[in-house]
């Protein structure tokens, strides 16, 4: 019998010891671990995102409140105490364990505003050529790099007036063909894009960038790209072209770009909207003057991004949150939204300012 309760309560020791050993993976991959804050941290990044291009569509104010550190302070303690009773005094069995486990997880978020000048560098800032050099060279779509960032092209416009409808159609038609054509020579492994960079003049003038673009001249699509560029210049039957970035010496306009709020008003377009929302005057019916209905007007953005609206809790979704008493999200199969918005997001990160002056710090202690 004492040999059973030796081996009783060295099997409750080795069980407390081996318990000792968990908190090491529970911390890194368990409910309160890093992946878990990591998963946390991104969905709800998205979801901020996601809002504000649902208050754009509606002419409502943005806000970003972005996650400035994470810290999480962990405690795991396991116990095991033998109680023994006085022989004499009792008549139950005179030998009694007490056990606990206790884990405990305090982690404090702090957050910080984007506002001020780092809202202006951000967000207003317009994109420079060799960010799109670099999204191009690191597997984006060129067509969709071009759609999103740029709104002009030597005279080849893609709405630049991103709240209102373009009043050519056709202009806008010719910047898409311009950059499906890209997007052609790209899968190809035949587009070249480079950024040059010419020092200032004598007046301390800054540097200004210069877009290189590169591709077969020979073929339907390479005239037709050449044309639409009026490239002239053609070596070893490839058509070089050199645009400017903003306007030349010469006062003519070259390569126009947004800026990351430009993108997410342009984006914005591609919010549906609950009709009883349009008729009561919250938000503006996208239409376009001459045409049929808003078909085109949402043909310009839901090739980009596509955001649908349910009254009820949606399924099978990418991203979606709550605003105005309506679900507004993106479907897990809108392969196209999902990139568009990830690409999104990505400009968001690289344009990430830490500014001197910070603003306002909440930190909130959770428990």
């Amino acid at each position: 019998m004492r040999s059973y309760a030796v081996k009783f309560f060295l099997g409750l020791y080795l069980i407390g010891f081996s318990a000792c050993q968990i908190p090491s993976q529970v911390a890194m991959d368990g409910a309160g671990g890093r992946t878990a804050y990591n998963m946390t941290v991104q969905e709800t990044n998205a979801e901020q995102m996601l809002l504000n291009l649902v208050r754009l569509r509606y002419a409502d104010i943005p806000f970003f409140l972005d996650v400035a550190s994470i810290t999480t302070q962990s405690t795991f303690r396991s116990e095991l105490n033998p109680i023994f009773s006085i022989p004499g005094f009792t008549h139950t069995n005179p030998a009694s364990v007490r056990t606990g486990v206790m884990w405990q997880d305090q982690p404090t978020i702090t957050y910080t505003p984007l506002e001020g000048s780092a809202f202006a560098s951000r967000m207003l800032r317009p994109v420079d050529l060799q960010t799109i050099q670099l999204l191009t060279y690191s597997g984006w779509d060129v067509d969709r790099i071009f759609r999103m960032l740029v709104q002009n092209f030597e005279g080849v416009l893609n709405t630049p007036e991103a709240n209102d409808p373009p009043e050519q159609y056709g202009e806008y038609t010719r910047f898409m063909e311009f950059s499906e054509l890209l997007r052609v020579f790209q899968k190809k492994g035949e587009l070249q894009l480079g950024v040059s960079v010419k020092k200032g003049g004598k007046d301390n003038q800054p540097a200004e960038e210069v877009l290189q673009i590169a591709f077969p001249s020979h073929g339907d699509e390479g005239i037709r790209l050449a044309d639409i560029l009026h490239c002239q210049e053609k070596l070893d039957g490839r058509c070089r072209r050199e645009v400017d970035f903003g306007f030349n010496a010469q006062g003519r306009l070259g390569v126009m770009t947004r800026s990351i709020m430009s993108c997410m008003y342009y984006l914005s377009h591609g919010v549906q909207v609950p009709e009883d929302h349009v008729e009561s005057g919250m938000v503006r019916p996208p239409t376009c003057p001459g045409m049929d209905e808003d078909s085109r007007w949402q043909e310009m953005f839901c090739r980009l991004m596509n955001v649908k609206w349910s009254k009820f809790p949606p399924h099978n979704i990418f991203i979606a949150v709550k605003y105005h008493n309506i679900w507004f999200y993106i479907d897990d199969n809108d392969r196209s939204s999902k990139k568009t918005f990830a690409l999104l997001m990505q400009l968001y990160n690289l344009n990430a300012i830490v500014p001197n002056n910070r603003g306002p710090i909440l930190t909130l202690p959770l428990r």
